[in-house]
């Protein structure tokens, strides 16, 4: 029973730890020694192995499982930051000093003795070892990063300074003096501690490899492991050395001070308590770990939007523009999101947004169908309500106006019952004015980086073609009403960055300018083929009225048709020429095709060489 006490305290500072982390992305402050130990993004499965020694306390850091599977983004230090993480490490120590003084009275009496009092009693030398220990490890990280042999050579040599804490607990000296025969100490009994040290390895390889475990076991296994058998194996490591330090006529005070402790008689009600808080701490620790505790801060009311979804795609212009021209693919469903949001349309605007949502979107699940001895597995995309955690950052577009973003912040999917085929990751928009609020999926395993762009008026996301997989870069917009003027609009900014590489089957370019109602692409596009001394036919229009007359086009659409045409320009196959054999040749080609619009549609016709595929000549609206 007194190694379960010992083990319900690891799990409960553990689950401290995970609950503190989740805090820490939710309003941006990083947590000081636990940092490198906050997911980076949501891929939730962590692969590979980690072998390692448990010092002092089992924690989940030794093994890199990290302490919450919310996406942390960068590492935000400040005020908060510095006040947390002095608050963490003065609570580490004293319970580090509950820890190993319940653990030596232990493994020298078999006397179960409080807590509280070994806390209070080696707070000051724990925590001198833990400031001396972060100082001294943080300047050698520094010193690594610049000169790497240093940086070994001072982490090797900390090594040697590593059984302070237990000779200040075993002897009941102070931190300086067990400072001082601490490598004295680890030169004589390094091969008494050897072979402890290499079970100790192989015990927490195999405890690492549970870390693989499907969310949130890949966090609750190895926490309940490790706190048993870390606890099992400092334990031991008291014992050896409280042996050999006997034997060689050093001290090991159990009395007279120790008697102060008192010692617990165990009682039946209080052992079940005991032995009861391990599932409901392992419990809690999942749900901290995944985030969902920080609905407790959610207690405004959310207004819902409705969406539609965009995706980008191989589709023909972005082949033929040599991977240049952006287009996508529109689909509507019942997507929405419902979100607290404070009011925007003021000229003072808070620095960030932070809270829960409730999103309806599309996810890709696996279905497992099983017919006789056979399991067929299929993906398929399945509509699911999702929560979502999200802190916004205010960034500042290209010509000054504001809007939100995940990028500088955070954004995750709390979990829930959804089967994803893989770990997602999201990004959050939210346009300056909060009018306008968007979401990107996409698989954790790709960056974001080269995809998620913002217009130049911070008004819409416009996301790239990802060169990997762009099918799996899934945009959702939501807006009170959404209008095809908003559409066009979002159109013509995520053109801006677009060009073409070749002017041969620079008309699919045109098309698509054409069917997103872009004047200024149009005319860029026809100027680009004039220059390159293709002929060009088309109305002498200026911007204005190009815009104009493709948006008319469009004019008492419904939303649905406006996007299945807007569609054509972002897949494969929507603009298949047709040869005109009455006025082609063995060398040139005369080939016609149509745009599609609500009210007809629009003919472009161009010649082509049949020997290099060179573009002669077009005409739109002929």
């Amino acid at each position: 029973m007194a190694y379960t006490r010992l083990i319900v305290l690891v799990i409960m500072f553990e689950v401290l730890i995970t609950a503190v982390a989740g805090l820490g992305v939710y309003f941006g402050f990083s947590i000081f020694p636990y940092f490198q130990s906050q997911a980076t993004g949501s891929a939730v499965q962590t692969v590979g192995f980690n072998a390692t020694i448990p010092l002092y306390m089992p924690s989940l850091s030794d093994l890199k499982i990290p302490y919450t599977y919310l996406q942390s983004g960068a590492q935000a230090w400040g005020i908060t930051a510095f006040l947390v993480s002095a608050t963490i490490i003065g609570l580490q120590s004293f319970v580090r000093g509950m820890y190993l003084g319940g653990l030596k009275s232990w493994v020298l009496n078999r006397k179960i003795v409080p807590l509280v009092t070994c806390g209070r009693r080696y707070f000051g030398d724990m925590a001198a070892w833990s400031i001396f220990q972060s100082v001294i490890g943080t300047f050698i990280v520094f010193l690594a990063a610049a000169f790497s042999p240093v940086g070994l050579v001072l982490m090797i040599a900390l090594l040697f300074y590593s059984l302070t804490p237990y000779l200040t607990v075993l002897q009941n000296i102070t931190f300086s003096d067990a400072l001082a025969k601490a490598p004295r100490m680890f030169r004589r009994y390094f091969g008494t501690m050897l072979p402890l040290a290499l079970l100790a390895m192989l015990c927490t390889l195999v405890i690492s490899l549970f870390r693989s475990l499907t969310p949130p076991w890949g966090y609750a296994v190895p926490l309940f492991a490790y706190a048993c058998i870390g606890t099992l194996l400092i334990g031991e490591l008291m014992r050896k050395l409280a042996a050999k330090l006997l034997l060689d006529g050093e001290q090991v005070q159990d009395h007279p001070q120790d008697q102060t402790l008192g010692e617990i008689r165990p009682r039946r009600m209080v052992n079940a308590t005991i032995v009861l808080l391990v599932p409901l701490l392992i419990a809690a620790g999942i749900f901290a770990v995944s985030g969902k505790h920080l609905s407790a801060f959610e207690m405004r009311s959310k207004k819902q939007f409705d969406g539609i979804s965009y995706t980008t795609n191989f589709s023909d212009v972005f082949y033929a523009s040599s991977q240049k021209y952006t287009a996508y693919e529109w689909q509507t469903s019942d997507y929405s999101i419902a979100i607290s949001l404070p009011d925007l349309s003021g000229d003072q605007k808070p620095d960030e947004l932070r809270g829960i949502a409730d999103i309806t979107w599309q996810v890709n699940e696996e279905i497992r169908t099983v017919n006789g001895n056979s399991t067929q597995i299929d993906v398929k995309p399945i509509m699911r309500k999702s929560r979502l955690m999200y802190r916004l950052v205010r960034e500042t577009a290209s010509n000054g106006s504001f809007y939100y973003s995940s990028m500088r912040g955070s954004a995750s999917i709390l979990q829930g019952g959804e089967r994803m085929r893989e770990p997602l990751s999201i990004q959050i928009m939210v346009s300056g004015d909060g009018s306008h609020i968007f979401a990107m999926q996409y698989p954790a395993r790709f960056g974001i980086a080269q995809v998620f762009r913002v217009s130049d008026d911070g008004r819409f996301l416009i996301p790239g073609t990802s060169q990997m997989n762009p099918m799996d870069f899934h945009a959702y917009w939501f807006t009170a009403e959404q209008s095809t003027e908003n559409l066009l609009d979002l159109l013509a900014a995520k053109n801006k960055p677009n060009d073409i590489a070749t002017i041969n089957r620079a008309y699919l370019a045109l098309a698509c300018a054409l069917q997103e109602g872009d004047g200024r692409m149009v005319i860029s596009l026809l100027e680009t083929m004039r220059h390159a001394g293709v002929s060009v036919k088309a109305p002498d229009w200026d911007e204005r009225t190009w815009t104009n007359n493709l948006h008319d086009r469009y004019k008492g659409a419904s939303l649905q048709m406006t996007l299945d045409l807007l569609t054509k320009a972002g897949v494969q196959g929507s603009y298949e020429s047709k040869e005109l054999l009455d006025k082609s040749d063995e060398k040139v080609g005369v080939y016609r095709f149509e745009v599609p619009f609500p009210d007809g549609m629009l003919p472009i016709t161009y010649t082509e060489s049949k020997n290099d595929g060179k573009l002669l000549s077009l005409n739109v609206l002929d």
